[in-house]
């Protein structure tokens, strides 16, 4: 996908904050306003930031595009020292990829962001775990991205390359089988309600879940040097599920 010139100011240069919607057709203007509140109580902060919009109706307050090519997004997640994304899978695996804990705010079937509510489903159980950061209400966003403006390091993970390969295997598994294919979807509920009865782990998680090695799970005040190669390479696979 060729991306289109970046809106606001400033261009698509090295940001400390970067927000992705991913690429479903939704529109998600409940995060982008969200993240205009926050620049608004910061305005100092603006330059900081880029948000990737999607076909959301609000206009972000900081440098934006509404897409952006696959080398582009990922040059701007390699410099983010946060990373804000929807509860898409490949959104969420490119920050584990880069050795980030994401900032996440699901997308919600009754506000029309999405077809159901796997992204919730999938996020609570992921954030019990510390894998992700949980943001369900403004409050909660607000009160993350000022506690990374004061030490981005909380959000950083730790362990090793090889941890995040078998994660990122794992997690597209995962993937397939809370979200399927769109030609299944009618079928979504129905699995959710198997994958739950299915395999556990000791912490009560599915096994494609609890399985991911210890070393993945994000700590606190820890550093894990971003990039990668072999892991961006096996995300692309799941690049096209995330409009599911």
């Amino acid at each position: 996908m060729t991306a289109p010139a970046a809106g606001g100011s400033g261009g698509t240069g090295a940001r400390r904050v970067v927000v992705t919607v991913g690429t479903d057709h939704h529109p998600f203007d409940r995060l982008i306003g969200w993240i205009n509140d926050c620049l608004a109580r910061h305005p100092e902060r603006r330059a900081e930031f880029f948000v990737q919009s999607g076909t959301a109706s609000v206009t972000a307050a900081c440098p934006w595009s509404r897409f952006l090519g696959t080398d582009q997004l990922g040059t701007l997640l390699d410099g983010a020292d946060v990373i804000v994304c929807h509860g898409g899978p490949a959104s969420i695996a490119s920050a584990w990829a880069r050795g980030q804990v994401p900032i996440v705010v699901p997308r919600l079937r009754r506000l029309g962001e999405h077809v159901d509510d796997h992204q919730l489903d999938f996020c609570v159980q992921v954030a019990e775990v510390g894998r992700i950061r949980l943001a369900q209400t403004s409050a909660a966003l607000a009160e993350y991205l000022d506690e990374a403006a004061n030490d981005s390091r909380r959000f950083r993970a730790s362990g090793l390359q090889a941890d995040v390969d078998v994660a990122v295997a794992r997690f597209g598994a995962l993937v397939d089988e809370l979200v399927g294919r769109p030609a299944r979807r009618t079928l979504l509920t129905h699995r959710a309600r198997r994958s739950r009865r299915g395999p556990e782990t000791d912490n009560g998680l599915p096994a494609a879940i609890g399985g991911l090695s210890p070393g993945f799970i994000p700590a606190v005040n820890t550093n894990w040097p971003a990039g990668g190669s072999s892991a961006c390479v096996g995300l692309s696979e799941l690049a096209n599920e995330e409009q599911e």
